[in-house]
């Protein structure tokens, strides 16, 4: 993150941290460098005989996600004996791909999904918020689905383009992360990673990382960045409170899934984002038993596939 040159600071000389927990309807005033460390592996519940929890080695993320699909697919059969888990390809996304997976989660974490309710308004209509630190100092966040169709020279100009460790930031994309960082006066700049990129990332999960020094980006690595201006922010508990008052809907996606979200965005042209939303909303939905769904409902007949 940066803020412009009202300090005489270089343009991109607080890009590199991560946002402070702010209240997302305030304006962010410059934030500190600091670095996290995500966990990574995920203990099981079980018992193991010699009184130690068995590490899952790998994405933990995949494994939990196949746990829950095989819960659904238990909740369907008692719901209904002749219910059948939805394949990738009966299930709406973006696009679907081995290895491609998305659910819905009970609480917010770092990762995870936001899906605005349908009747939300203004910054937040039909965004998908992808949160990139949620800890005890509060939590950032980027929205996925709101393209620009412009690049980071016209939309950021004040970058020195020319300095080497700038160039694989001119010609990329921009999104529009959040309604923090938007000023001119202090303008903030997030890019995501589709790679690991030496001393220059640090990982927000396992296969997406999110760079935290911009002076070590090489002009090589450009094809695998996607960046944002501006950002959203919470201060410590508001997240959690939000998602407990139905606010948000919490999901967790395969790294696939969630760049899907950024690139369908941009290359369909939905601006605002609205049937990246729906497209999310309803995998999710139609992922799940009956009883699950967006709050519960009815133990009828399962699932209409």
């Amino acid at each position: 993150m940066y803020k412009a040159s009202v300090h005489h600071q270089h343009p991109l000389a607080l890009a590199t941290s991560q946002p402070k927990g702010v209240p997302r309807g305030k304006a962010s005033t410059g934030l500190r460098p600091r670095r996290r460390h995500c966990p990574s592996v995920l203990l099981c519940a079980k018992a193991h005989p010699s009184d130690e929890f068995p590490a899952v080695q790998g994405d933990w993320r995949s494994f939990r996600a196949e746990l829950v699909s095989k819960e659904h697919a238990h909740r369907g059969l008692l719901q209904n004996p002749s219910y059948t888990v939805p394949s990738s390809a009966q299930v709406p996304s973006t696009r679907n791909v081995p290895g491609d997976w998305a659910h819905r989660l009970p609480e917010a974490e770092q990762g995870c999904l936001l899906l605005a309710p349908e009747n939300e308004g203004g910054w937040w209509q039909h965004s998908v918020v992808l949160v990139l630190s949620h800890d005890h100092e509060g939590s950032s966040g980027v929205i996925l689905n709101r393209p620009t169709n412009s690049t980071m020279r016209r939309v950021v100009p004040e970058v020195k383009y020319s300095e080497y460790h700038r160039r694989a930031l001119a010609s990329r994309q921009v999104s529009m992360g959040g309604p923090m960082g938007c000023d001119l006066d202090a303008r903030c700049l997030v890019a995501l990673s589709k790679c690991k990129l030496d001393v220059a990332t640090r990982e927000v999960f396992p296969g997406l990382w999110q760079v935290d020094d911009f002076d070590a980006v090489m002009p090589e690595h450009e094809a695998s960045l996607v960046m944002f201006v501006g950002y959203c922010g919470w201060v410590h508990g508001q997240l959690d409170a939000e998602v407990a008052n139905n606010r948000w809907t919490v999901a967790a996606a395969s790294a696939t899934n969630t760049m899907a979200l950024v690139n369908s965005a941009a290359w369909t042209g939905d601006l605002m984002g609205e049937a990246i939303w729906a497209a999310m909303r309803e995998r999710l939905e139609r992922s799940e038993p009956r009883d699950a769904r967006w709050g519960g409902g009815e133990q009828d007949e399962g699932p209409k596939l």
